[in-house]
């Protein structure tokens, strides 16, 4: 094994494309190198100084003795405990060895929206689509036919039993994104290796046999996927079968386990959290937020349909400053997750219930009028919503709350 971790991430990833079998991952983890840029992607540091070697250190020692155990979070009733600081970089590294075996696995936040743009801008010439997903929360059958698919390329048996262990202590559910991807949304990618070799197939058969069923196109992010053609409907209904058949016969065991959805583009359907539907004027694809999830994520602001800002109790022993960057840091991952929506000004609602919230909380740890409150905070730049605080010493600095406005240029 080369003494550069990088390195032998290398020869992994050569030795896997000439479909050689990986033998030696577990112990690539022993390279202290690797953890520290696994602890870089995580919390985007750079000092050295920086980094918790001394808890490195206890992680790789416990790799060695067989020691390392992850939490079983799976059957506990508490859903807000999270992995330990310790838990996430093993999943990080983890990841970092499997993406090095298996190519392109996963997309991080701007290749997910490249692709997605890719879907609203040249998909629109396409009549029929099948929606599939795996019910993964239902069954675990699916991480079974995934280990199998893993061990078809990794033979290191102490590798394998640590991704055993994280999968089913369902420590990877608990898992929160880092720059690109996280450990679950890179498995899904490996498990669904097997849909693109199959379509890759169906596609060649369908150049060589005289059909109307033309190209298909396909994406796929985390645990469902989207497969649009065209062609007559005998023709696509004969598609969704032998799809239905290849899901049931090769990936999963019982119906229960994944759905399968077949439709026409003129009605609307779900990816990647957005209501998918050709629009009959412009003959172009329309992605909208739907209803339901506005207000799911307005929830902890209040009440949208009747605009009933709330406060929130949970934050008023934090700093005002704080409080403003919790806020900034929910509607900013909101804006992110739905930046294609063509609906983009039902945003305006949201922001504003957010910062009659935001008014509100702030009026619940001074102990003072909700209106007092508002007054002083538009009082400091022209109507903006601003508050005050000490940056050093008797210096104060005004810090705004986000505008929607501010977002405008990531919409695509």
């Amino acid at each position: 094994m080369a003494i550069n971790p990088f390195q032998q991430l290398d020869v992994l990833k050569k030795a896997s494309q000439k479909g050689k079998q990986i033998t030696d991952c577990y112990r690539l983890m022993y390279r202290k190198d690797l953890w520290i840029r696994a602890h870089k992607q995580l919390y985007y540091l750079k000092n050295s100084n920086e980094f918790p070697m001394l808890e490195m250190d206890e992680i790789i020692l416990k790799l060695k003795k067989g020691t390392f155990r992850f939490d079983n979070l799976r059957d506990r009733l508490q859903h807000s405990i999270s992995p330990s600081f310790r838990e996430l970089l093993v999943l990080e590294v983890i990841k970092e060895i499997l993406t090095s075996i298996f190519r392109e696995t996963h997309l991080n936040r701007e290749d997910h929206n490249q692709s997605l743009k890719e879907v609203k801008r040249n998909w629109s010439d396409q009549t029929w689509l099948i929606y599939g997903k795996i019910n993964h929360k239902e069954s675990p059958v699916w991480y079974h036919q995934l280990l199998e698919n893993i061990e078809k390329k990794v033979s290191d048996r102490r590798f394998l039993l640590l991704l055993h262990n994280a999968i089913f202590s369902g420590i990877i559910d608990k898992e929160t994104p880092s720059k690109g991807a996280t450990l679950k949304s890179v498995l899904f990618s490996i498990y669904f290796q097997e849909v693109d070799i199959f379509l890759k197939m169906k596609l060649n058969k369908g150049k060589k046999a005289n059909t109307s069923l033309g190209a298909f196109k396909y994406f796929q992010e985390f645990d469902h996927y989207l497969l649009t053609f065209n062609g007559s409907k005998d023709e696509a209904a004969q598609v969704f079968s032998e799809v239905q058949l290849f899901f049931s016969s090769k990936l999963l065991y019982a119906n229960k386990e994944y759905s399968l959805c077949f439709s026409n583009l003129k009605k609307p359907a779900l990816l990647c959290g957005y209501e998918m539907k050709r629009c009959r004027l412009t003959n172009t694809l329309l992605f909208k937020i739907p209803y339901d999830t506005l207000k799911r994520l307005s929830k902890k602001y209040g009440e949208i349909e009747d605009f009933l800002p709330m406060p929130r109790p949970e934050l008023i022993n934090f700093s005002e400053r704080k409080i403003m960057r919790v806020y900034h840091s929910e509607l900013r991952k909101v804006v992110l997750d739905y930046r294609g929506a063509n609906n983009w000004h039902d945003f305006s609602k949201l922001f504003s219930l957010a910062r009659g919230s935001f008014i509100r909380t702030i009026a619940m740890k001074r102990k003072c009028s909700v209106n007092k409150v508002s007054l002083e905070m538009k009082s400091y730049q022209q109507g903006d919503l601003c508050i005050r605080v000490k940056v050093e010493g008797n210096i104060e600095s005004l810090y705004s709350f986000i505008k929607l406005s501010e977002f405008s240029f990531l919409r695509y």
